[in-house]
């Protein structure tokens, strides 16, 4: 049942299931002495299409199934495919799920439909990334990481900061703070702001003042892919970091409690130095070991 398990976006979830994925979540990590080599009977195959580039999504997706006993079918880039002969992703979809997986999870660019696809095929799909649209599970291992610390995230605020314009994470949590009611604030140069802003969010443009705003600051990867004209303008990689950098100076005007993160990987020297995954307050690491966990706890939810 496809639209009962698959995750294209988060917006058709409500705050019960969420925080019921979050307690999943937490206690699988709690208990992963006990889980943490595949189970011994093999529940089937999964296929894993990573149309993008991916490193943390990707093998924490692989640890998911693994470890809850589906073995993962792993395409990789388009080298070694018929993709390099012209197979479009559509058909690759087509042909894979006649070899009967029990899911999807795909990684693609905003020109492979998702919706759509969803609707043509007879099994779930969790979306690992889909161009600038939404990142769903990255979205709920920030969330479920807060979650942790917090207990809720209602009424507490996170600051974004960075390329905000090209952000799928960005996006998925627009949705999530929608139905979780946190707040949202944006902190760019305006040339990495969206064209369209929603009226509910607060936007600064010192970053002093965002941070002095926010419960949690988000630093998000400037994407030099998405920005070839803007990056080869002079100073503005060192204009962006004297203004928008995080460092422990700046740092200094951010709660005591607060809590960093960034969903990678990072423009170390761009977006935050080196020094700032060494701050008590940041949990840039543990959200890639929730990463695993949560994504096995949605992997676990399809198999149920």
């Amino acid at each position: 049942m496809p639209d009962k398990n698959s995750l294209i976006e988060l917006s058709h979830l409500n705050e019960n299931k969420i925080t019921q994925l979050f307690h999943k979540c937490i206690q699988l990590k709690k208990n992963f002495n006990a889980h943490s080599l595949p189970e011994s009977k093999l529940k089937g195959i999964a296929v894993l299409l990573f149309f993008e580039a991916s490193t943390r999504t990707r093998f924490s997706f692989e640890a998911a199934c693994a470890r809850a006993g589906v073995h993962p079918l792993i395409l990789g880039g388009a080298s070694g495919t018929s993709l390099e002969k012209g197979e479009t992703m559509e058909d690759t979809v087509f042909n894979l799920e006649a070899m009967r997986p029990l899911f999807f999870v795909i990684r693609c660019p905003d020109s492979l439909d998702l919706n759509q696809m969803q609707k043509q095929i007879s099994v779930p799909i969790l979306n690992a990334g889909w161009g600038m649209k939404g990142h769903p599970t990255q979205t709920l291992l920030d969330a479920v990481t807060l979650f942790e610390r917090w207990g809720t995230l209602k009424n507490k605020k996170i600051l974004f900061v960075g390329d905000i314009k090209h952000s799928r994470v960005v996006g998925s949590h627009l949705q999530l703070s929608s139905i979780m009611n946190y707040d949202i604030g944006y902190c760019a140069p305006k040339e990495l702001l969206p064209t369209n802003v929603n009226s509910k969010i607060t936007i600064f443009d010192d970053l002093t003042q965002g941070l002095k705003w926010a419960d949690a600051v988000v630093g998000l990867r400037v994407q030099k892919e998405r920005h070839i004209d803007l990056i080869h303008e002079d100073n503005f990689i060192s204009e962006y970091r004297e203004k928008f950098g995080l460092n422990l100076k700046k740092l200094e005007h951010f709660k005591s409690d607060g809590l960093i993160l960034h969903p990678g990987p990072i423009n170390y020297g761009v977006e935050l130095e080196k020094e700032v995954l060494k701050d008590p307050r940041s949990v840039i690491l543990q959200l890639v070991e929730n990463g695993a966990f949560m994504r096995e706890t949605l992997v676990r939810e399809i198999l149920i």
